[in-house]
């Protein structure tokens, strides 16, 4: 019987980095009432994360890590980019699609996840 393990720390800690950095991107400062919640920015934040969750149960090491560490600094830099240096204008459109270019770019960690697996 083959047995797999599906832990993999380091991934999964990334994954809820990358989701605390959406839900900051996506608090807005609103004029009238505080805060609002931006669901589009909230979604598109997510994508990044959600791609690179289907590799990290199927792939353990450092290069899932690596590829996590990748996409949490970029959206780091993202995030204070447009935040806290542009003070949440998020005109230019960057906090839309910085996160659907990281998305597009872990896409072949994806394959390699599959490729190695036996289903």
């Amino acid at each position: 019987m083959h047995t797999q393990s599906y832990a993999n720390a380091p991934g999964y800690a990334l994954i809820s980095i990358g989701l605390i950095l959406s839900l900051i991107s996506a608090f807005v400062p609103h004029f009238e009432a505080g805060y609002r919640l931006a669901l589009g920015v909230f979604v598109s934040g997510l994508f990044p994360y959600m791609v690179y969750g289907m590799a990290v149960p199927l792939l353990r090491g450092s290069l899932t890590t690596g590829t996590g560490l990748v996409i949490v600094v970029a959206h780091t830099w993202i995030v204070l980019n447009q935040r806290i240096i542009e003070h949440a204008d998020y005109s230019n459109g960057l906090i839309y699609y910085g996160p659907m270019l990281l998305a597009v770019l872990v896409l072949p960690l994806i394959v390699i996840a599959f490729k190695k697996t036996e289903y």
